[in-house]
């Protein structure tokens, strides 16, 4: 990696969350990846966590060896106007010396910003950097959200309509906003040998007949994530098409989202149709038995099941807005009106009888998802972290 400067960036990884989804795996991930450039990393996360866990156990391992990588837990405290921790957490900031405070979760974004402005009265110089990962459909421009906002020093968004919203609905600078986009860890581009094969065994692992014609749909269980839209859109198609839902329910605090999937495959008599398998660290094996995926989110801020999809390879059919139409734009794959069952089904069954139309989109997806490729993107941030850093000196 080609960098303006050798000397390594200090960098504060900071999450105050207690959930395990996109948002904590990715900051995991980057601050893993920054470690093994050889930068000084340390995490900040509540005590206990999946985060703090997972943390925990990339320390004892191997991989870790030889790494600058810290992790120390810290309390959430109030989300708005928490000048206690704020001055706690710069005056941690001032000790490490750190060039960066990196943070992913909005909910850390104005302690984080009262940090920043308060470590620079004790005399430290970290720079406030805040990698998205929701959207921001409406204006923020209160003289409140103007002064929140003015104290980030970078703001990373991984795709170009959320880079837009940022620069429309906030007063963030736009000389701030930059796109970098999400990577992918190097075991996504790992090369399959025999395809047909691996498919095969795949689909054995995980109890698939090998005859069918196999929709997989990844994530969590959740309302948001459309289990109901492919069950729905799977009643329209033969029978010979059999979906596959990997991933565990969300409970929210109304309903189980999973007891109304589980019943409307029942009403629909889709029990022997429809495959649920459990959340996977690594669910490869789930994209490579498929014949295509599907990615039924509302509105996806950046899909990162979709970035997994397209570097193995699959033909996927997804919601026409958000992320997801941006990622699956300009021929990439097919797209459907978010909750249009019929819709979706009649794109799966291009797929599924007009196989030659597939290669095409595929071969697509291949060269787009390069730019996603951990390389690629840990050049990019190079060029910002030391780029900025070394504006002021």
């Amino acid at each position: 990696m080609n960098a303006p400067t050798d000397r390594p960036q200090r960098i504060v990884f900071l999450s105050t969350s207690h959930g395990w989804g996109g948002l904590e795996m990715n900051l995991l991930r980057h601050a893993r990846w920054m470690a093994a450039e050889g930068h000084v990393v340390r995490l900040l996360c509540a005590a206990d966590s999946p985060l703090h866990r997972a943390a925990m156990a990339h320390i004892q391992s191997a991989e870790s060896a030889g790494q600058s990588f810290d992790c120390r837990t810290v309390r959430r405290g109030f989300r708005y106007l928490a000048f206690a921790t704020a001055i706690h957490r710069a005056s941690r900031l001032v000790r490490y010396r750190a060039d960066w405070l990196w943070v992913r979760d909005p909910r850390d974004l104005d302690t984080s910003s009262w940090a920043r402005r308060i470590c620079r009265l004790m005399g430290g110089s970290t720079r406030l950097l805040f990698q998205q990962g929701m959207q921001i459909p409406k204006p923020k421009k209160t003289p409140y959200h103007r002064f929140r906002y003015r104290a980030i020093d970078a703001w990373i968004s991984p795709l170009s309509w959320l880079k837009d919203q940022v620069n429309r609905h906030t007063a963030v600078p736009e000389d701030r906003t930059h796109v970098i986009p999400l990577g992918l860890d190097d075991r996504w581009f790992s090369p399959i040998n025999d395809t047909i094969q691996h498919r095969r065994q795949c689909r054995l692992e995980l109890g698939l007949s090998q005859e069918s014609f196999v929709i997989a749909l990844v994530g969590r269980i959740d309302r948001k994530k459309g289990q109901t839209d492919l069950i729905r859109a799977l009643h329209e198609m033969p029978p010979d098409a059999h979906a596959l839902i990997v991933g565990d329910p969300t409970l929210d605090q109304l309903s189980d989202y999973f007891d109304e999937v589980r019943s409307l495959v029942k009403e629909k008599e889709l029990q022997w149709r429809v495959h649920f398998r459990p959340y996977m660290d690594f669910p490869r094996p789930a994209y490579v038995a498929a014949d295509a995926v599907a990615v039924c989110s509302q509105q996806e801020s950046v899909g990162t099941v979709t970035l997994e999809a397209m570097a193995s390879g699959c033909a996927i059919v997804g919601t026409e807005n958000g992320g997801t139409g941006e990622l699956l734009g300009e021929g990439r794959g097919w797209t459907f009106p978010p909750g249009d069952a019929s819709t979706l089904a009649s794109q799966l069954m291009l797929i599924r009888n007009h196989p030659d139309t597939v290669e095409p989109k595929v071969a697509a997806g291949q060269e787009y998802i390069q730019r996603h490729r951990r390389e690629a993107v840990l050049q990019l941030w190079a060029d910002l972290l030391y780029g900025q850093t070394a504006e002021e000196g």
